[in-house]
Order: structure tokens, then sequence, then C-alpha cells
């Protein structure tokens, strides 16, 4: 009797307490409050700290079962526990719910969000992650229809973008640099308020979410961490930013676990195509704009590694800050590549045969990536075969001469056989073979110097000058150049302000030559040096800079150049032939003019600013028809006739 008594005692003294806390409650009274006890005590429970989700839930299907209450009624109890839970743990989290009232009206959707954070132990708004926001989704998702979650969920958003901003204020210049933990991200809840508020307006937040919590190596997590944190830092549109880089981004981290991938830097060309078929296969429009992910995230990590990583399988130039004499800017070489050699040892030696070139010669990187080219296409060879360079015989260089040698110039095929020596003889050297596999001179073609007929037709010409004027103002200066001074394309996009001056009445243009690695000087008419200095000063260009720029002030690019001429030429129905246009002909007109009009062909070399006189022959379409004429004359001669020769043989044959 003594123990019955004291359970008794027990109960009362728990009913008690939940009667009391649920009078605490002036929101939940009368007919509710009776209906919310009348199912605590069913459940055994006594006190509002211990109700749960689960009991909520239940509460909600308990409502649902009792037919003495109308719809409304149940509607409108079914919030009850969450109002007694905030009242219950107001008292211990009162500040935190100051600081999330202070910016925010009192709505329904507000108190829920309260109530789920202090129920569920959130005690500080910093606690407020993905983890959090994603339980409550889940939560939302049991009590409220579904057309209102995503309203529900944006008040828990502001709430965390509020604390967010109030971190900011209090220290304006501290770092909100993302900092690497394997678990998720959710850029909408980054450290930096203009930056998590970037992210608003997303419609689908979950492409916001990086989950570095999976399963993959921790290189390609670290190399996907910094090539995001980067975005954030320096891509600020946003439609650029999502579209070339958040999105790609996570597509592309979600490929690296799915096919194992260890290392970015060392994709292959069979997992760069395969990156490719998997955007298509989703149904990925962008699949060519996602795809700039690959070299984006390979160049950031080339460039922004402490030492060189020449085992990567693309290398960027601008890495190795080279001497400006080795460099085209307006036609510059951005990068070399070695994923197309599929076979990882002769990958390696051709990795360091272009180290050397460009670490150790002084090689120009244009001439550099003509070597490259033409060695990549000998180690692809050697893939198709399955020939290791190390391991190679002179037959098989000799069969593969035989296949390149057909449809090419003697000159271009002396050059691919040059360069296939070279690379050998620095195996050679480096101790990787025994001996060069082939004798050099064996191989070589006789050359002879071929006449290009290549000056632009006078028609043409006159078209041009027509409608000059309809052309941008840019393109109609760099086009008198090419046509009154005759300079190569690359010439006119690395012009500078300084380039133009006058010296006793005359006016003159000095530049660099780079494919010549040196400066020369020449007369140009009045009337350009004019144009050009009233476009410098119009245009506020200062003294160092290019005259024609790019969008980042560097020099124009010659292959823009070309194909804004090509496009302004088409819509104007202007052409040359067989084709539209092509700069390098204005050249060869300047020199045959020169040439036609008694200059001797030194003027003409040291004008066009060559080293040998055979190049510049190659430039004078005059000539052989000068030597047409010549023949012509000498053969009008009848003691030169061809047909006299006979005659006179034939007499003294008798």
């Amino acid at each position: 009797m003594a123990a019955l008594s004291i359970l008794q005692f027990d109960m009362t003294a728990k009913v008690a307490k939940l009667d009391a806390e649920l009078n605490g409650c002036i929101n939940v009274q009368g007919r509710m409050r009776n209906t919310v006890r009348e199912f605590l005590l069913q459940e055994g429970i006594y006190s509002i700290g211990d109700i749960n989700d689960k009991d909520k839930l239940n509460f909600k299907n308990y409502l649902g079962r009792r037919k003495d209450l109308s719809d409304g009624q149940k509607s409108y109890y079914i919030s009850s526990l969450e109002m007694l839970q905030l009242h219950y743990y107001s008292v211990a989290h009162g500040e935190m719910l100051k600081e999330i009232e202070k910016d925010m009206q009192l709505t329904a959707a507000l108190r829920k969000a309260e109530t789920y954070l202090i129920s569920h132990n959130v005690s500080s708004l910093r606690d407020i992650d993905y983890k959090v926001r994603s339980s409550y989704e889940a939560y939302l998702a049991n009590y409220i229809n579904e057309n209102k979650i995503k309203e529900y969920l944006k008040i828990l958003d502001i709430i965390k973008l509020n604390a967010i901003k109030r971190e900011c204020e209090k220290g304006p210049f501290k770092s909100r640099k993302l900092n690497f933990s394997e678990e998720k991200i959710f850029l909408l809840y980054h450290a930096d308020y203009d930056l998590a508020m970037s992210f608003y307006y997303t419609r689908d937040k979950k492409e916001l979410v990086f989950d570095f919590s999976l399963p993959a190596p921790v290189k390609i997590k670290h190399q996907i961490f910094d090539m995001l944190n980067y975005t954030l830092e320096n891509v600020m549109a946003r439609h650029d930013r999502r579209e070339r880089f958040i999105v790609p981004l996570k597509l592309l981290y979600q490929f690296c676990i799915e096919h194992g991938i260890e290392d970015m830097e060392r994709l292959e060309e069979e997992q760069i195509e395969a990156f490719r078929k998997s955007l298509i296969e989703i149904g990925n429009t962008l699949d060519d704009s996602y795809m700039q992910i690959v070299d984006n995230i390979r160049k950031f990590l080339f460039l922004d590694a402490a030492k060189t990583n020449w085992e990567a399988n693309v290398w960027y130039m601008e890495r190795f800050h080279l001497q400006s004499d080795r460099m085209n800017p307006s036609n510059p070489v951005l990068s070399i590549s070695f994923f197309q050699v599929h076979s990882k040892e002769n990958r390696k030696y051709f990795q360091g045969y272009m180290q050397y070139l460009i670490g150790i010669t002084n090689i120009a990187i244009q001439n550099i990536r003509c070597q490259h080219y033409r060695i990549l296409e000998f180690l692809q060879y050697c893939d198709k075969k399955g020939i290791l360079v190390t391991q190679i015989t002179g037959q098989d260089v000799d069969e593969y001469l035989k296949t390149i040698e057909e449809n090419i110039q003697p000159e271009t095929f002396n050059g691919k056989v040059v360069n296939i020596y070279r690379f050998f003889r620095f195996l050679w050297v480096k101790v990787h073979i025994g001996k060069v596999p082939f004798v050099l001179e064996y191989y070589l073609k006789d050359t002879f110097p071929v006449h290009h007929n290549r000056s632009v037709q006078q028609a043409t010409i006159s078209q041009m000058l027509t409608n000059l004027y309809l052309f941008p103002e840019h393109l109609r200066l760099m086009y008198l150049h090419l046509w009154s001074i005759g300079l190569r394309v690359n010439e006119v996009c690395m012009l500078k302000v300084n380039a133009y001056y006058q010296r006793k009445g005359d006016t003159w243009i000095k530049l660099y030559q780079n494919k010549m690695k040196a400066e020369k000087t020449v007369p140009i008419p009045s009337i350009l040096y004019e144009l050009m200095r009233a476009y410098i000063e119009r245009n506020q260009i200062m003294p160092g800079e290019y005259v024609f720029q790019n969008a980042k002030g560097g020099a124009f690019d010659v292959n823009t150049f070309s194909k804004q001429m090509v496009t302004k030429c088409r819509e104007l129905g202007i052409s040359c032939g067989d084709y539209t246009f092509r700069s390098h002909d204005y050249r060869h007109m300047v020199a045959t003019s020169l040439y036609a009009h008694g200059a001797s062909l030194q003027a003409v070399r040291d004008y066009l600013g060559h080293k040998d006189e055979n190049m510049t022959k190659q430039y004078l379409d005059y000539i052989p028809e000068k030597i047409d004429k010549a023949n012509e004359e000498y053969f009008k001669e009848k003691k030169s006739s061809l047909a006299g020769k006979i005659k006179m043989g034939g007499r003294h044959e008798q």
C-alpha cells in the first residue's frame, strides 16, 4: 500500500507540474489546453520539455481522429504544441529570440522557425547551418502544405542572413574566407554578408551546396574547394559566376567522385570526354559553356601552386613570367597540353623536353609551340603503334616519316624531322636512350625558294578604300597600316603610343619585330601620322600603352582583328577572288609596289625587316612578271630568236 501511495503521489506531482507549465502559456487556453493535456497524459508526457518532433506528428494524427472537433479547430490546434514549446524555452533562449525578432515582423512562419531552433538545442544563430536547414525542411514537410515550404524556409534563411550581417558590421575588415572542412558548405550562409546575399535569389538552393563529407580523395576535395574560394572572391558577375563556375564546378566534383579521379591537373583525355558526355546525358544544353570549368580549374591550380607542377597535363605560360621578346602579346601562346599523349612514360619524356625548352633555352614561345605540335603528332603515332620512345628503332622512325612526307612542302617536312631529331638528342643527353635512332641528314630534303603570288587585287583595294568609312575606327586605322606600310598584322596589334614620331619634317614609325627580335624604323605617310595622333589623344591613350587594345588593355588579338575584318568585308560584299581578307597579302603588295617603282631588292629587304634576301624574293610578285617581260624582249631580237638559232644550226650542219 505504501508503494502504491508513493506512485500515486509521484503521478500527482507529475500531472501538477504539467498543469503548471500549461497554465503558464496564455496562448494555449480553454478547450485547446484541455485537448493538449489529454493527448500528453495519454502519451505519458508530463513536461513540455519532453515533447519531440515525433510527438508533434502523433498529435497531428490524434487531432485527425477526434470527431468532436471541427476542421477549423483541428487546423488551429495543430500548432499548440509549438506555442507551448516556444513559451517553455523562451526563458533560456530569450536573448537569441530578441536578436531574431529585432529585424523581423512576428508571423506564424517566424514563430515556427523560432520554436524549431530553440527546441532543437540551437542556442546561437551561428549554429544555423545547412544541416539545421535540411532538418527543418524535412520537419516542415510534416506540418504545412508543400507549396508553402519554400516560404517558411525563406524565413529561416532571413534569420541567418540577418545574423551574418550583424557579424560583418561588428568586424567590417575581418576576413570572411571559407575554411576547408570535410562537411557540407552552403553558399547562402557564407560568412560574407554581401556574398551570401548574392545567392539569395537562386531558385534551386541545392546547387549552392558542396558536400565535402562525401567519400573522395582529399586532394580532389581541396582542389574543388580552392577553386570555389577563388571563384567567390574573384568572379563578381552573378550570371557568369553561376554558369561558368559554380554549377559546372559542382557537376565536375560529382563526376570526379563517381569516376575515382584523384587529381584535376592530371585529367586524361578520355576522362575529359567522359565528363562532356555526362553533361549531354543529363540534358545540359550549356555543355560547351560548362566544359570551360575543366580549363578554368586546371589553370587556377597550375598558377596558384607554390611550386611549378611539371607533371600537370596542361601548362599555362602565365606562370613563367617569360621575357617580353619570347612572347607575342598580340597572338600569345596561353598554354601547352600533354594529355593527348596517352602513354604516360612517353608523356613524361615529352614534358621533360618542353621544360628544357621553356626554362633553359631562349627560344620564342611561338617556336616552342610549333615544336610541341610536331613532337605531339609523332608521339600520338607512337601511341597507336604501342611504341615507347626509349625503345624505338630506326625502322619505327622511318615508317613514321614515310607516312607524313606526302602532300607537305619539303620545308615543312624538314622542320618536323629536325624537331623530332632534337627531341631524341635531348633524350640521349639525359641518358634516357643509348643513341639517336636515325641519321638526320639522311632524311632532309632539298629545298628551293618558292614564290607566293599573293598581292591584293587593285579592284579589291578600291572596294576597301571606298567602303572604309563604314568600318569601325580601330579597324580603319589598323587596315591603313597594312595597306600603306605593309606591316605584319601582329606588329600593328602591338603598336604603342611612342611608336609614332616626327623628325625634320618627316613622319616615322618605330616598332619591335617579334619574329626577328629586332626593332625597325620606317617612314609613314604624314596623313596616317596625323590620324594616329588624333586617335591617341581622343582616346586618352597614355605613353607606353598599346594603341589598339583588348578589353583588358593588352595588345589587340590578331585573330580577333582578322575575324572582325572578315565579318565586315562579307557584310559589305568585299572579296578578293576566292577569299575575303588576308592581312599578310598587303605586305606582299607593298613589297611588290616598292620594287616595281625602282627600289632595290636590298632596300625592300630592309624595309620589310627581313634578314635574308631569299625571303624578300618570295614577297615580290613583280619579279616573275619582270623575268617574263625580259624574256619576251630578248627573243624578239632575231639573233636571240629560238627559230633563228635552229635555222643557223641547220645551215651550219649543211
